[in-house]
């Protein structure tokens, strides 16, 4: 596929910031997630909801209908849900933790290659995003995509002409790398103890990984077979 008719599934936005990259070419780019991945997210989540009179129920990956009022059986609806998440990006994220792991993680991945942050936050909180991970020492470019990133990843590799090795926590977004840039190598893995049971299995992953030596190991594995 062309480049044109990638950027054509990207929107406006995100081809804009991905067109401000001060990308390479011909060395290898690895773009990280951020929630779960680098910073805490949902046990995040779960500490923030108790004094507001909520509480997490978290029995799957989803985190829409695992949220509930405080001693309700009902969970909130997909709205409210979506709606609490909102509100958490706007007063949190400023304050999310780094993950066990990710920013020693982060400095051997740009001893190897390019590394840049592809995450679907609000775009609301992407100021408050770099200003997080620049106090967390995590100095990267960040693109906020909408959606799917399969085509975002497509479009970066055609630009690097080298190899690009994408990490997630989603089953989703891996199966969206592996429609939109097959040949985009993929890592399925967070570095977040409090939904690594609830993930479901990716089968388009190349790795799943446990932790982050294995994502590293990883990411490493897969740059060198391209």
């Amino acid at each position: 596929m062309g480049l044109d008719a990638i950027e054509a599934g990207i929107v406006p936005e995100t081809l804009t910031e991905l067109g401000a990259l001060e990308l390479e070419r011909g060395r290898p780019l690895v773009a990280l997630d951020c929630d779960e991945v680098l910073v805490e997210f949902s046990a995040h989540v779960a500490r923030w909801l108790v004094p507001l009179g909520y509480e997490m129920r978290l029995r799957s990956y989803a985190l829409e209908g695992s949220m509930y009022r405080a001693g309700d059986d009902v969970p909130l609806s997909f709205d409210d849900s979506l709606e609490m998440l909102d509100r958490f990006f706007t007063e949190e994220t400023r304050r999310q933790r780094a993950l066990p792991g990710a920013i020693d993680a982060v400095r051997a991945l740009q001893a190897r290659a390019q590394v840049i942050v592809l995450t679907n936050v609000p775009r609301h909180a992407r100021e408050d995003r770099l200003v997080n991970l620049a106090g967390l020492g995590i100095d990267l470019p960040v693109v906020v995509n909408a959606g799917g990133k399969g085509r975002a990843l497509a479009w970066l590799q055609a630009r690097t002409g080298a190899p690009v090795v994408f990490v997630d926590d989603s089953s989703i977004q891996i199966a969206s790398a592996a429609k939109h840039a097959p040949d985009v190598g993929r890592i399925y893995f967070t570095g977040s103890p409090f939904i690594r049971d609830v993930m479901p299995a990716s089968a388009e992953a190349h790795l799943t990984a446990r932790d982050w030596d294995e994502a590293l190991a990883g990411v490493e594995r897969l740059l060198t077979s391209e």
